[in-house]
């Protein structure tokens, strides 16, 4: 084990080689690689499957008491396996082939997908029994979003990892703005039921991609002991500098950011008196904006750092959660998501792509998996957090409070930057495995 870390280098000192471009390939270049192409559209439809799922879980709840706590609970449901689990799953991915860890995850969700439809069609569904089936839904997310993040950087080469986050990020985001919209139309036609069918065959195909497709393998590797994996990942994490305050900025943005989702069905319904279709139709603004970050972030690139980004963007995002909070609309609603969605763009995708290149690949599924770790852990623990303080507050001060947190948490790129302050050509740089 030899890896010291990169070190976070600021303006005045000596960078190391660099082997990107001043702005980097265009945001869809990945695309150009087949097998990439390939898993991006098999990931889309997972992600279908899954806002339409969204849309079904949290309708279920809204007319039971305590709606608002459990419309936050079912957000920390999906995400609390992350929490717990991805850092062990990390490990176990840099020493197995990841192709068979995402068939396994996949097939898993298959199965406990249907198990719910069936559940639901029967009218068994409580609200005890869907956190339960959204648990393990999310356990098997973990299991995917790990081995899916260390498998990238072995399908695209380093110039085209930035292309390949944001694809990423634009597949989730196309299809939280199809996705909701499909699934509030067939909640409000057919009930939940039948998003939930659906939720359970859209892992299939990601399953018969794998099977078809020759997914690159990886370099054979001693397997140590468990906890000695976990030792060597937490090793360089303690040496890199810029790996550290990645995962603060990721802690200090998943907080506040996790009131959108876990207060959003609230918002629709007591503060907006929408339906299922109204819902949905929100979910897909803030997922249309996402989308239009992605389109802008190769100009952003361009011209702002990412420290830039992060303080600018943290602003923004703080404005549109206020405006949230605020607006009584289902237009203005809209309109503050879909800024939402431009900024958690602008901010998660230089933080993701520069956790990706300066890990090596002998540990990157740990370090990744570190990230999702306090990527999403932090939101499902906000989610909680957000849920309490609507039921005990009110939804319009939680939202307000998430404003203010989301602010203070741009506002920390003056004190901890992630890079150069100053955009640097080539930055971040890449490691030696």
């Amino acid at each position: 084990m030899n890896w010291p870390g990169p070190r976070l280098v600021l303006p005045g000192r000596r960078q190391t080689a660099r082997t990107q471009t001043d702005s980097g390939p265009g945001p869809f270049a990945a695309l150009s690689v087949p097998v990439f192409r390939a898993l991006w559209l098999a990931e889309f439809a997972g992600d279908m499957g899954n806002w339409m799922h969204t849309v079904g879980a949290q309708w279920v709840i809204v007319g039971h008491a305590n709606a608002v706590l459990l419309a936050a609970l079912v957000v920390a449901a999906a995400r609390m396996p992350v929490l717990v689990l991805s850092v062990p799953i990390g490990a176990i991915a840099d020493f197995v082939d990841r192709r068979w860890l995402l068939l396994a995850s996949q097939a898993f969700q298959t199965l406990v997908g249907l198990a719910l439809a069936v559940t639901s069609l029967l009218g068994w569904l409580s609200p005890t029994a869907l956190l339960v089936y959204t648990l393990l839904l999310g356990l098997g997310s973990a299991l995917s979003t790990v081995a899916f993040q260390a498998l990238v950087p072995q399908l695209v080469t380093p110039p085209l990892l930035h292309s390949a986050v944001a694809l990423a990020q634009v597949n989730l985001n196309i299809a939280r703005v199809l996705g909701p919209v499909l699934g509030g139309l067939l909640v409000a036609l057919t009930g939940p039921s039948t998003v939930f069918v659906l939720d359970a065959f859209s892992y299939l195909v990601f399953v018969v991609v794998l099977c078809f497709y020759k997914v690159p393998g990886q370099p054979a590797r001693t397997r140590p002991a468990l906890r000695r994996a976990l030792v060597e990942g937490m090793v360089f994490v303690r040496r890199s500098a810029l790996v550290r305050r990645i995962l603060v900025h990721s802690l200090l943005i998943g907080i506040p950011s996790s009131a959108v989702w876990a207060l959003l069905p609230s918002v629709s319904t007591l503060r907006l008196g929408v339906d299922a279709t109204g819902y949905g139709l929100l979910l897909a603004a803030a997922g249309a904006g996402s989308v239009f970050g992605a389109l802008l972030l190769t100009g952003i690139r361009r011209r702002a750092s990412d420290n830039t980004s992060l303080l600018v963007g943290g602003a923004a995002s703080a404005g549109a959660l206020g405006a949230l909070g605020l607006v009584q609309d289902l237009i203005g609603a809209a309109v503050a998501l879909f800024v939402f969605g431009v900024t958690w763009m602008v901010i998660q995708t230089p933080l993701a792509a520069t956790m990706a290149l300066t890990a090596p690949d002998p540990i990157r599924g740990r370090i990744m998996a570190l990230y999702q770790t306090v990527r999403m852990g932090s939101q499902s623990v906000g989610a909680v957090g957000w849920g309490l303080t609507a039921t005990g507050l009110g939804i319009v001060p939680a939202l307000v409070l998430s404003a203010v947190a989301m602010a203070l948490a741009g506002l920390a790129t003056l004190c901890l930057p992630v890079g150069p302050r100053r955009r640097t050509p080539g930055w971040p740089p890449v490691a030696s495995d």
